[in-house]
């Protein structure tokens, strides 16, 4: 089922016979050919209305290989169309709305070699949550995940050399590094099918809370507030990822980072609404439960943030287990089997990456 695309399936009231025999050539028919339709093509075409599947990995992949086709026609000096990030776009907004748990959980799936690729997508999906979680209408979420999808573009221009050194740049390398906002809202501008307001938040994405980031906005000019969404979600993406400067940071972590940047680099109402939105310990967070046993964060609740829902992968013996405990920690629990979330644990110590359980 994976191998086609699929993460989960739901059978609805009313699902016949037919329907059901209907899936199971959807079993066993070829993987490639299931994926070129996409699943949810698929069941449309044999007419399964009581079964459906959610494919939120294959949407995100989707979405990475637009982005990479979009900068790879940057690169050749072409102007790329937007309709096909446009469309990617439109279909990580549905998941967002519909699954934003499993869609967060993508985010946390890096790739060193594909960085920039993976970065663009994850800053889009963490632009769109915070953006639905600040109750922007719902007519500008689609730009802000647009704008989140293409706000590196400015990179494609700036040498590799300068992109992958492991070193602090030289004065003269930063200031080429300084200048992909401007050289990125350039090439979306030209871009068919791009309003002005997405431009204006790929130029001004580092510009920073406090006007101290770059480009120097001229006096009297005010920072879009859609902006300092896009800025968070790249803050949070760039210290969590392994970069060639830079250590990955986890999760909490990264939330501790941001809180000392909150207020400078980040506006500080937005960064309090970030943390309801991804909990206090994020989808991805290693935690330690006062039964002294650890686990893997796989969903928040906003409205729970210290009882989020977990899978336990050691016991209070410090064992491994051979298949992880699932708890909602938000639902009620019987008396001795009462847990409550204490504390963060180093992936490191314990040798697991918590990937690998979402």
């Amino acid at each position: 089922i994976e191998a086609r695309g699929v993460t989960a399936i739901e059978f609805h009231h009313g699902l016949t016979a037919e329907e059901l025999l209907a899936w199971s050539q959807f079993l066993i028919e070829d993987e490639d050919l299931v994926r070129s339709k996409s699943a949810t093509g698929f069941l449309k075409e044999k007419k399964i209305e009581h079964i459906t599947v959610r494919d939120v990995r294959e949407v995100y992949n989707r979405t990475l290989d637009t982005i990479s086709d979009i900068l790879g026609e940057v690169r050749m000096g072409k102007i790329p169309s937007a309709e096909k990030a446009k469309a990617a776009v439109s279909a990580l907004t549905e998941y967002m709305l519909n699954d934003r748990p499993a869609l967060l959980a993508l985010t946390l799936l890096k790739s060193y070699d594909n960085y920039l690729f993976n970065h663009s997508v994850n800053v889009s999906v963490l632009s769109l949550s915070l953006a639905d979680a600040l109750k922007v209408p719902s007519a500008d979420i689609h730009t802000i995940g647009l704008a989140g999808l293409l706000h590196d573009i400015g990179k494609t221009m700036t040498p590799k050399a300068i992109i992958l050194k492991p070193h602090q740049l030289t004065p003269e390398e930063w200031q080429v590094m300084r200048d992909h906002p401007v050289k990125g809202a350039e090439i979306v501008k030209k871009m068919q099918g791009v309003n002005e307001l997405a431009v204006r938040l790929v130029y001004e994405h580092h510009i920073n809370h406090d006007r101290k980031g770059y480009p120097v906005l001229e006096a009297g000019r005010q920072i879009h507030p859609y902006s300092k969404i896009i800025t968070i979600a790249d803050c949070y993406d760039a210290i969590t990822t392994l970069r060639p400067y830079q250590k990955p940071f986890s999760p909490r972590e990264a939330m501790r980072i941001m809180e000392a940047l909150s207020g400078k680099v980040i506006d500080p109402v937005y960064f309090k609404e970030f943390i309801r939105v991804l909990g206090i310990y994020p989808v991805g967070s290693l935690v330690r439960l006062d039964s002294g046993e650890i686990a893997v964060v796989t969903e928040t609740h906003s409205e729970a943030p210290l009882s989020p829902r977990i899978k336990i992968i050691i016991d209070n013996a410090g064992k491994r287990l051979g298949e992880p405990l699932e708890l909602d920690l938000s639902s009620p629990q019987a008396g001795p089997s009462e847990r409550n979330l204490i504390a963060p644990a180093d992936p490191l110590l314990y040798d697991i990456d918590p990937s690998d359980f979402l």
